[in-house]
């Protein structure tokens, strides 16, 4: 697994090195329970971390490329004129191709949440609980919008596609893998 956390109320705090080898030791003593958690935990974090949205630039035609080096130039200050001239022979060099335009640029508004995903166990009271959480303080806000980087369909809750409904789906898996594990234990004893 991967980090571990002492969880208190609401507050959760990393725990020492030897209490994490207590913790994974007691996980190795159960192997079935060990390689759920962990397999579940990871295949939810990858899939979190392709499908996490990234805001980016919306797409801009060869023309408004055009007029955005215009602008420019007016400010390095060429006359409206000029401007117009170097971005039209710009433009007919090839400069401002619709291939550029199509190319996603990840937005200066982006606020980089895709890399806050962590994962790991945290010993709340008498339990064990793996977990796949962004740290953000707004993940619980962040929804697909139209000029986002995943397949996700648009404005659904991020959290919820890639984080809970995983878990929910995880958590039943792992309860049929203990009793399967248990049947098997009763036939032979």
């Amino acid at each position: 697994m991967a980090k571990v956390f002492y969880k208190q109320g609401n507050a959760s705090v990393g725990v020492s090195d030897e209490l994490e080898r207590l913790v994974n030791n007691l996980l190795d003593a159960n192997p079935i329970i060990k390689r759920t958690m962990s397999d579940a935990v990871e295949e939810i974090y990858k899939t979190a971390y392709q499908e996490w949205p990234v805001r980016v630039e919306p797409p801009k035609s060869a023309k408004s490329k055009m007029y955005d080096e215009m602008k420019s130039l007016q400010k390095d200050g060429k006359t409206s004129k000029q401007a117009y001239a170097i971005a039209k022979n710009m433009e007919s060099r090839g400069s401002f191709s619709p291939e550029d335009a199509s190319q996603a640029k990840i937005s200066p508004k982006s606020q980089d949440s895709k890399n806050k995903l962590e994962r790991g166990v945290i010993i709340d009271g008498e339990d064990l609980v793996a977990f796949v959480r962004n740290t953000s303080p707004y993940a619980w806000a962040i929804r697909t919008g139209r000029y986002t980087l995943n397949d996700l369909a648009y404005n659904t809750r991020t959290s919820n596609e890639l984080l809970w409904q995983p878990m929910k789906k995880a958590g039943d898996r792992l309860v049929d893998a203990l009793a399967d594990d248990l049947i098997k234990q009763a036939k032979k004893g």
